[in-house]
């Protein structure tokens, strides 16, 4: 049985982690120069390669070839740690072990020299779910721990880790990673596997990523599934993905610099139909103003970004209607009200029709 690629692709040292260069120069050097902390945050959004940063600095410290910024992955201790089955670099999830009883007996076990590895690794993940009594037995537990143990704290949401635990670890903040790195990644990946597939559906599997790189290697794993042996088309990617061609999003502006209500009502209806997901269809049109915004100051920097022709052409021939880098600057704003409303569970319609009045009157402003 073939592995996901989720999995196969899951990075195993610290240079095939992509998006997060401090994060990974950071250990790189701390590792070198034998200066490693005993006890990190590592803070970000789901899929940025947070527990797999966890795991691969633990290979690190434990590979049986020993110390080592590129561990094998194929030495007991390097396929239990990397697998998440290994007994001295635990892996554990505060959502189900935050209570004070639950650090309590993870506090014991550090005391118990290991015997395989090197150095035991406690990676925590979802830290901020510990409870109150757990956070403080986690303190105590971080503060003067073994000289043979390290601690790794992943989490999404690092406001509610407790400032006292904060002011004992390095944190390190991981960021979203850019579209067009993913799309290096999943271009070569497919090259690898000898999966037939378009560029457009590449970067659809990319944009709608959100941000994380496991969520890029699903989407391509969807896409997969979806054709079979087949090559994927961008039509197969955005069936797949439930998206909708930029064509759609660039007749929607463009009935906007237009003044054309009626007709910018009808592209919201018709990109919402059939149930398509409302937050990938906001994401990809917030992307798409902003792509406006980077041909509106500069066609250069588009080439810089790797834009293909046919998008280069959308967002020039769009560049002559805008007066104002105001109305492109309105239309960001109001995406971030639309983005808001659907949090609260409002009726997508409703707010891209109001989105679309707004930007209207920004651009009738805007030409006086």
């Amino acid at each position: 049985m073939k592995q996901p690629l989720t999995i196969k692709y899951r990075p195993k040292k610290l240079a095939d982690v992509i998006g997060q260069d401090v994060v990974t120069k950071s250990f790189t050097n701390a590792f070198k120069n034998n200066s490693m902390h005993h006890a990190y945050i590592l803070a970000g959004q789901f899929g940025t390669g947070k527990t797999t940063v966890g795991r691969i600095v633990a290979a690190m410290e434990n590979c049986d070839k020993g110390r080592t910024l590129n561990p094998c992955g194929k030495c007991t201790n390097c396929k239990e740690i990397f697998s998440g089955k290994s007994f001295e670099v635990q892996e554990k999830d505060a959502a189900s072990n935050r209570g004070i009883e639950d650090i309590r007996n993870i506090n014991k076990e550090i005391y118990h020299c290991p015997i395989n590895c090197r150095t035991k690794y406690i990676i925590l993940d979802e830290a901020h779910r510990l409870t109150g009594g757990a956070a403080e037995a986690a303190l105590k537990m971080i503060e003067e721990p073994p000289e043979f143990v390290k601690f790794i704290f992943a989490t999404t949401e690092l406001h509610r880790i407790k400032d006292t635990i904060r002011s004992r670890c390095i944190t390190f903040k991981f960021n979203k990673v850019d579209w067009r790195s993913m799309y290096t990644n999943l271009n070569q990946i497919v090259k690898n596997e000898n999966i037939e597939c378009d560029d457009e559906a590449l970067s659809i599997a990319s944009k709608v990523a959100k941000g994380s790189v496991r969520n890029s290697l699903q989407n391509l794993q969807t896409m997969v599934n979806y054709v079979g042996n087949k090559k994927i088309t961008a039509e197969d990617a955005k069936k797949a993905m439930g998206t909708v061609s930029e064509k759609v999003y660039f007749e929607l502006i463009n009935s906007i610099f237009e003044g054309q209500t009626h007709k910018a009502f009808l592209n919201i209806n018709s990109i919402l139909k059939d149930g398509k997901d409302a937050g990938i269809i906001i994401d990809n049109l917030y992307l798409y103003i902003n792509n406006l915004m980077i041909a509106f100051l500069s066609k250069d920097k588009m080439k810089d970004l790797n834009f293909s022709e046919s998008e280069i052409k959308r967002y020039l021939y769009q560049k002559k209607q805008i007066t104002s880098g105001e109305v492109l600057c309105d239309m960001l704003s109001y995406m971030v009200d639309v983005s808001k409303g659907l949090k609260l569970n409002m009726n997508p319609e409703v707010l891209l029709n109001q989105f679309v009045v707004n930007s209207i009157i920004s651009v009738i402003k805007n030409k006086k």
